[in-house]
């Protein structure tokens, strides 16, 4: 009974601790927290979109700020540095507008799969796109490059 108290309170600690981790990374925050040179070439690139929300995160030990937002149908996340200059555009694409070798190789390998999601995330000048499908009750993700090769199957 007690070595069960043991491993229940290391777990809940270890939890906790995961749990604080993941708030550091990720922190939900106000425009008013957003250096306004950040929003500013938010609205300057992408006038029509409705900012969703902001965030702010620490990735390898910088600073940067994220804009969500959704203009018609495509939803974008940007994530800026403290200065203003775009490190990351991740947003929702139109699965047709995939690279054909990307949807031939879901078709070659989930001849049935229907694609749930598309996002395309460029990073620099570096280009990926992300697919979530369903095969029946069989989901799944891949990962392309901008060739269409498969990075990763999940």
């Amino acid at each position: 009974m007690k070595m069960n108290r043991i491993v229940m309170s290391v777990f809940a600690v270890s939890v906790l601790g995961l749990s604080a981790m993941a708030q550091e990374k990720e922190k939900k925050i106000t425009a008013k927290e957003v250096p306004a040179v950040v929003i500013e070439n938010f609205k300057r690139a992408y006038p029509k979109a409705i900012i969703r929300g902001y965030a702010s995160e620490m990735e390898n030990g910088k600073q940067y700020y994220e804009i969500e937002s959704q203009e018609r149908t495509t939803r974008r996340d940007v994530l800026y540095n403290p200065d203003g200059i775009v490190a990351e555009v991740e947003e929702s694409i139109d699965p047709n507008s995939l690279p054909t070798a990307a949807l031939q190789a879901i078709k070659q390998k989930y001849p049935r799969a229907v694609i749930t999601l598309a996002e395309r995330t460029t990073v620099g000048d570096k280009v990926t796109y992300e697919v979530s499908a369903k095969e029946g009750r069989k989901r799944f993700t891949m990962e392309f490059d901008s060739d269409g090769k498969v990075l990763t199957k999940k």
